[in-house]
């Protein structure tokens, strides 16, 4: 039991590690939000000097790169432990233009290997020790994932979502945790950077959740507010995201444990007045990767207000692959779902939605179906137009995000310059853009 809980830990400090990186501030835990309405807007030189801000109103795309790792074991035909991870990164031109943001990138990868060696250390141990008090058909293998999604890459700001999982037995945990930088300078934005009056912040969240597809039971009238007060600036997970600021909630944290995770987005639409500008500035179209089964928020119908969107994978009986995966979104208090069955020769795999919004309003989900997180060549993306909150199934290729060695490739961000191996044609990576049907056509 002893290990047990060392292992929870242990997940849970890599995302602390990971939140913690490059932070200019940690507040102490009796340390309430600091109100900056009054403030005027600043922004870091990189020398720690408070500088009046640039006026920006778009924002440029940024290309970074996503590095996998993997780690297995096997006793025989028992598979003991497994750990797969992801980092993100800047490459070559990137890199020149914005150094900070690539060594505060490049300090975070590193953290997060390292953690997560020392994690597979402890899960192997574990499994070797477990295996010879039990039966093999008893064993259970002890996996630990970090899924780090890109929410947000442009001239202005970088956020990252950090997906991280541990099956163990009969202990099953998933933490997500935001991380954001300011580009020009690489510092680690708070939250307090971006938002200038944290004290509407409770009263916003607790009206969003309340808003979409969620109908559950806080665990109190004043849960939302006890969590704000409660929580140091620093353990609150958030990330920044194009339309705004998005607050994840673990299960149990404010509302009942079978409610499962939550999520509330706080948008620039609706509540111009509350956000720093600088961090206003986007670009027109853009990319988002999103976390499974979990709550997306993006205005699909063009009403100036957000709907929800869920991408959720079902197990076959067996709870050996994938048979289908589903999809919600509520648009004018309707909701909508559709069901779409895995493709038999990609069932074995995870899937990784993308949000896309292009320049001319129109909403895709991207869905790449994989045998294998390292398997590149096993990839094949669906394409379905979610435009106005309905479904319909566009198409598919055998594509997958375009591979760099090692064990890297490159993320998607910009829908006007999508960088993709097409395997059906056996061409090598190259640019494309969202095609006027929304499947990816070669530039």
């Amino acid at each position: 039991m002893k290990r047990i809980a060392i292992l929870f830990v242990g997940v849970l400090l890599i995302m602390c590690q990971l939140a913690a990186c490059n932070a200019e501030h940690i507040p102490d835990e009796t340390e309430p939000f600091e109100n900056i309405a009054d403030k005027t807007e600043t922004e870091y030189d990189g020398n720690d000097t408070i500088m009046p801000s640039t006026e920006q109103s778009v924002a440029e795309h940024l290309t970074p790169v996503k590095y996998f790792s993997q780690q297995w074991e096997w006793d025989g035909e028992i598979l003991l432990a497994v750990s797969e991870y992801s980092a993100v990164t800047l490459q070559d031109e990137s890199t020149q233009k914005y150094p900070a943001l690539a060594e505060a990138l490049e300090q975070t990868k590193n953290m997060a290997v390292r953690s997560m060696e020392d994690e597979f250390d402890n899960l192997l141990a574990t499994a070797k020790e477990e295996l010879t008090l039990l039966a093999a058909d008893s064993f259970v293998t002890k996996e630990s994932t970090l899924d780090v999604q890109i929410r947000r890459a442009d001239s202005v700001a970088v956020s990252l979502l950090s997906d991280s999982t541990l099956v163990f037995g009969k202990i099953n945990d998933r933490y997500l945790n935001g991380t954001t930088y300011d580009t020009e300078t690489g510092k680690q934005l708070m939250l307090t950077d971006v938002i200038k009056d944290m004290s509407k912040i409770p009263a916003i969240v607790k009206k969003e959740l309340q808003s979409h597809m969620w109908n559950g039971n806080f665990r109190s009238e004043t849960a939302v507010e006890d969590y704000f007060r409660d929580t140091p600036e620093d353990g609150i997970r958030w990330t920044l995201d194009y339309n705004g600021v998005t607050f994840y909630f673990a299960s149990g944290e404010i509302a009942d444990l079978g409610d499962g995770h939550l999520a509330a987005a706080v948008t620039y639409a609706e509540y111009p007045d509350l956000f720093n500008e600088k961090y206003t500035a986007v670009p027109e179209s853009y990319i988002v990767e999103l976390p499974l089964k979990y709550p997306f928020y993006t205005d699909l119908d063009g009403d100036g207000n957000v709907e929800e969107l869920n991408v959720t994978p079902f197990w076959h009986e067996s709870g050996l692959f994938y048979e289908s995966f589903g999809i919600y979104t509520d648009t004018d208090a309707q909701y909508y779902y559709a069901e779409f069955s895995a493709d038999t020769a990609h069932r074995t795999g995870g899937y990784h939605p993308y949000y896309i919004k292009t320049a001319d309003g129109r909403h895709y989900l991207y869905i790449f179906a994989e045998g294998s997180e390292l398997a590149s060549n096993d990839m094949e993306l669906r394409v379905i137009d979610i435009t106005g909150g309905g479904f319909k199934e566009v198409g598919d290729m055998h594509v997958a995000p375009g591979y760099i060695p090692v064990d890297c490739s490159w993320a998607l961000t910009d829908p006007e310059n999508m960088m993709l191996e097409n395997f059906e044609t056996q061409q090598e990576t190259a640019a494309y853009c969202v095609g006027s049907d929304g499947m990816p056509a070669l530039k």
